[in-house]
């Protein structure tokens, strides 16, 4: 199809077609949540809570009898960078950036939990 044989009307469409496509990804984008808390658990108990800030940076270790983990924390991220666990799990979830995320290394049992005062849209809504 050549430029000349589209109508006046087929670039309104166009434009339309657009307009409302970037406004459906609105709430995908990151957005910035100065608010985080990561909250880190041992046995269903919280052992840990800190207050994220683009100059926070912390790394905690973990070590009782089964446990022994390390999570780093650093810019508004939260991530298991060691653990004694045999799959791997935690540290392959990668770093945690927006409130409502959790990394979990269940054969450990400690659980790594971002809280914010403002709910992130998940990638799936019911």
């Amino acid at each position: 199809m050549k430029l000349n044989q589209f109508k006046k009307g087929d670039f309104v469409i166009f434009s339309i077609i657009i307009i409302i496509s970037v406004l459906c990804l609105l709430p995908f984008i990151k957005s910035q949540n100065d608010n985080l808390i990561c909250e880190i658990s041992v046995n269903n108990r919280i052992i840990h809570t800190f207050k994220l800030s683009n100059n926070f940076n912390k790394t905690v270790e973990i070590k009782n009898k089964k446990a022994n983990c390390t999570i780093n924390i650093e810019k508004n991220c939260v991530w298991f960078s060691k653990s004694n666990c045999s799959d791997k799990v935690c540290i392959k979830s990668g770093k945690l950036t927006r409130s409502n995320q959790i990394a979990v290394c269940v054969p450990n049992r400690v659980v790594v939990k971002l809280i914010g005062e403002k709910n992130e849209i998940d990638a799936i809504v019911k």
